[in-house]
């Protein structure tokens, strides 16, 4: 037992409070009590305690243990070896409920099987699918009854169960399960969006009684307890360390206590004072770590040792035996053992352990890492052994392990080139855990270990991605191109593709001349007899020259689309986003929605964090805004799992400018905020990106001189960088329409002839043919934006079509034809309403009242009152996805996807799924023409 559960216990007792509660305790208990209330009322939530080493955290988790009646408990503990396993921790505690993996979803079920090594699941599992699992499987445990998950010593515990429990203690809200944590407040656990509770010492009163309770004179208890600031272990622990002239007042006590150290030293004199077997067996369950007893009977035979070398230790309270399982009595017994173990000592007590653990297959990884604990210098054979160790690390979602397994393989390496092979795979891996720091100095140091061309090409590709991704655009220099040219002697594929990573660095700047040179290149380093071997090379060139407005590129966008499908490495997604900006949806959507699939079915956070938001950006051009919402929305989440600052920021963008169109200025504002917040300086792409959101809220919203502050300043960036093509971001037909609105007819004019004017463009067509009736005579009027609404299809561009209607009608008013503005102006409001597009609905409004007549309402207003959460759940169910469904897709339980939609219902005053669909799914209103 925790020595601060038996302290405060026995305060307790001597208060007369009773075991079941906490002297001094009584604030933490009534927040523990709140917290498993709502669980099983229906109302999870999760709840940090943070406090030092004996503060009493154990005490209050057991304490909820003890409370958790009708609760399943499940409880898991930190150990420091298990840090380098993943998983193990969640193994712990969700192994009384296995059972239920079936009722899971199948890619859920077989993501965990995978995480926990059982067996049948795929070969490899991304830890996003995992995470979602573990929330899918404590909330179909807490189906049967209210569930309390109890986490010690949280810093501790490995890093993918330490991401798999957060991730589902940030989505707990209407299901019957509570988390607890208890963590130290030194690093290793940040819990950030989780409710902390600051465990401190006990207060004065019953920290002097429980010192006294170890024969303390009331004034020395008083000033033990005071220098102790109230940690009952050392009120408990201190006293023995005493003269006793100390004990009785007598003599001063030793200031400062140095509390630790002299709490260890109390640990070091009881365990030095065990006979040599039990101290040497002592040894043994300090550095086995896991406190298996057949293990340890095992590793003790080996050393020469039986079990019942542990009784002295058992008896004096240093460690106990419960379940078959040994446990030290507090973690510092553990430390303060491992303090004087010497390396010989140790090295014989890890190799014994590795040779106990020889015998268990699913203990290979364990075996690992003792070996190399045990290792002197560098050995193959052991290094070799982790490399197997990462690799299922990395294939069970375990992403930190992977990297720590790697790094310390390559340093047991003896061979330089492939101890630079295993430093570059670390530091790959480092990369996607988020450490990119850590990866920046492992490729640095590979570079200085080999030669080959390969390597040496790889990590330098890998160390500009990095810097590139942290806001370094001077990472990918000239004489970074320089290298790739001298390496393009040997191994050109290799250099091809160290070349086209520079492309990045022009994207960044958009330096448009300078990224169909460096694309160039790369394609002709990339080609052999048959062709370029890597299609993501002419892929790249086909977007520069698209961009720089050369002929060539859209046929060699066209020739690479079968190579492209055929891959799911985002080649379809990059080739995707050339067709939309030249108006061809269709191929765009062929090429989108399979690679988006096949990313989903293959749990690729990295390929659907990219791919999202062009599907955002494709539904957006071609009007589809809520099918835009739902696309954009989950971008940004999956963009928040991913880390990585640049892919993140450009999903919240993609999302910001569908809710600028939707009109939802607020949430679009603060996605912008956030991107800004996170994106590297120096990125211009983003930064136009960023503006051009920016600006569409004020389109949106009427606001024509804001908009064109915004839309100016991108337009001026787009041409320095010498970007041609006007649909990357149309830009150009928006601030026509601004000026038109702003009356400045010739600065629009000028605009509308540099767009180009063929008919497969029809978005643009439609965007110039409207602002040619903005700015058209009166007596014009109807014949041109007759012309204009001709060209606006209301299948293909709803929102251009709204948006002509609605410039037509406010033209109308203008010129006192209020019977005819009326009639543009209600259909108009008709489509904008059916798109979802409340902000160009309400402006709809307001010109019809001016009219002289009140608009037509159809209650879509209710729609605009939905959360965030609400409204991307009623979009799926419009999709046909069921609650189970949606909860997969947008990381929630199916009880909370049940609780948003209820509130769905009463928002919208619908009463069924059939009714959201209906009302989501109706077919655009007809309008008058």
């Amino acid at each position: 037992m925790d020595a601060a559960m038996v302290g405060s216990a026995d305060a307790g007792r001597a208060s007369g409070g009773g075991d079941a509660e906490l002297v001094g305790r009584a604030d933490e208990c009534g927040r523990l009590d709140e917290l498993l209330a709502a669980a099983v009322e229906g109302r999870g939530g999760a709840l940090v305690l943070r406090g030092t080493a004996g503060v009493g955290k154990t005490a209050l988790l057991d304490r909820c243990a003890a409370r958790a009646g009708g609760m399943r408990v499940l409880r898991a503990t930190g150990v420091p070896f298990e840090a380098e396993l993943p998983f193990s921790a969640l193994f712990e505690l969700a192994r009384p409920v296995l059972d239920l993996l079936d009722e899971l979803p199948a890619q859920q079920a077989d993501a965990l099987r995978a995480a926990f090594a059982l067996g049948g699941g795929p070969g490899s599992v991304n830890r996003l699918a995992a995470y979602v699992a573990t929330l899918s499987l404590l909330t179909t445990a807490a189906e049967r009854g209210p569930v309390l998950c109890l986490v010690d010593d949280a810093h501790w515990i490995d890093h993918a169960s330490t991401e798999a429990l957060l991730f589902t203690a940030r989505r707990l809200l209407a299901d019957r399960v509570a988390i607890v944590f208890a963590a130290r407040p030194a690093a290793g656990f940040d819990a950030p969006g989780l409710p902390e509770l600051p465990v401190s010492g006990l207060g004065q009163d019953a920290a002097v009684r429980l010192a006294m309770r170890s024969g303390l004179d009331r004034r020395v208890a008083a000033e033990l307890a005071a220098a102790t600031e109230g940690n009952p272990l050392a009120l408990i622990e201190l006293p023995a360390t005493l003269t006793e002239g100390q004990r009785r007042g007598r003599s001063p006590l030793d200031h400062p206590l140095a509390l630790a150290e002299r709490i260890e030293a109390t640990f070091l004199a009881q365990a030095r004072g065990l006979p040599t077997e039990a101290w040497r067996a002592l040894i043994v369950c300090a550095l086995s770590e896991a406190g298996d007893l057949v293990l340890l009977e095992r590793v003790l035979k080996a050393e020469g040792l039986h079990l019942g070398a542990l009784d002295p230790a058992v008896d004096a309270g240093l460690i106990r035996v419960e379940r078959q399982e040994v446990t030290f009595r507090h973690p510092l017994v553990r430390a303060a053992v491992h303090s004087l173990v010497g390396p010989g000592q140790r090295r014989s007590v890890h190799l014994a352990i590795a040779a106990a653990l020889a015998v268990d297959p699913d203990a290979v990884d364990r075996r690992a890492w003792h070996l190399a604990a045990a290792a002197t210098g560098p050995d193959e054979e052991v290094a070799a052994l982790l490399v197997g160790s990462a690799e299922r690390a990395q294939r069970r979602g375990g992403v930190v392990a992977g990297a720590r397994a790697y790094e310390r393989s390559a340093r047991l390496t003896p061979d330089p080139d492939t101890r630079a092979l295993r430093m570059i795979r670390a530091a790959i891996a480092w990369t996607n855990a988020g450490a990119s720091g850590r990866a920046v100095a492992l490729h640095e140091e590979a570079l200085t270990l080999t030669k080959r061309v390969d390597l040496r090409c790889t990590a330098r590709g890998a160390l500009t991605h990095v810097a590139l991704q942290h806001g370094d655009t001077a990472a990918a220099d000239e004489a970074y191109l320089a290298e790739a040219e001298e390496y393009a002697r040997t191994d050109p594929l290799d250099a091809g593709r160290m070349v086209s990573g520079a492309v990045n660095r022009c994207w960044a700047r958009l330096d448009i001349a300078g990224m169909v040179s460096v694309c160039g290149r790369a394609v002709e380093l990339l080609s052999g007899p048959s062709g370029p071997k890597w299609p993501k090379g002419p892929i790249r060139l086909a977007t520069a020259q698209v961009l720089a407005g050369q002929p060539g590129g859209v046929a060699l966008a066209r020739e690479w689309m079968a190579a492209s499908a055929e891959r799911v490495d985002g080649s379809a997604a990059e080739l995707a986003e050339v067709f939309y900006w030249i108006e061809d949806y269709d191929t765009a959507r062929s090429l989108l929605e399979p690679e988006i699939r096949q990313a989903r079915a293959a749990g690729d956070l990295y390929l659907l964090a990219y791919a999202l938001p062009r599907m955002a950006g494709l539904e957006c051009r071609t009007g589809r805004l809520r099918s835009a919402y739902r696309a954009g929305a989950e971008g940004a989440l999956i963009g928040e799992q991913v880390g990585l600052p640049v892919v993140w920021a450009d999903a919240l963008v993609a999302l910001a400018t569908v809710e600028a169109l939707l009109g939802e200025e607020a949430e679009a504002l603060s996605h912008l905020e956030s991107a800004r917040g996170i994106v590297p300086a120096g990125y211009q792409d983003l930064e136009a990106k960023i503006r051009y959101a920016a600006a569409m809220t004020s389109v949106v919203a009427g606001r024509w001189t804001e908009a064109v502050t915004d839309l100016e300043w991108i337009e001026a960036v787009l041409r320095r960088g010498g970007v041609a093509e006007p649909s990357w971001l149309p830009v150009r037909s928006e601030l026509a329409e601004a000026y038109a609105h702003l009356s400045r007819p010739d600065l629009a004019a000028g605009l509308v002839r540099e767009l180009p004017a063929d008919a497969a463009r029809v978005t643009t067509r439609a965007a110039v043919a409207r602002v040619r009736g903005m700015i058209a005579p009166e007596r014009e009027l109807d014949e041109v934006f007759a012309a204009a609404l001709a060209v606006a299809d209301p299948v293909v561009v709803p929102l251009e079509r709204a948006r002509t209607l609605l410039c037509h009608g406010q033209r109308l008013r203008r010129a006192k034809r209020r019977r005819d503005a009326r009639d543009r102006l209600t259909g108009a409001l008709a489509l904008f309403e059916n798109l979802g597009a409340q902000g160009w609905a309400q402006r709809c409004r307001t010109e019809i009242s001016a009219t002289g007549r009140q608009a037509p309402s159809r209650d879509d207003r209710a729609a605009g009152r939905l959360t965030a959460q609400e409204r991307q759940i009623a979009l799926h169910v419009a999709e046909g996805l069921t609650n189970r469904e949606i909860a997969t897709r947008i990381f929630l339980s199916p009880k909370t996807v049940e609780y948003h939609l209820g509130n769905v219902y009463r928002k919208l005053n619908l009463r069924s799924r059939p009714d959201l669909i209906r009302y989501l799914s109706r077919p655009p209103a007809p309008a008058a023409d």
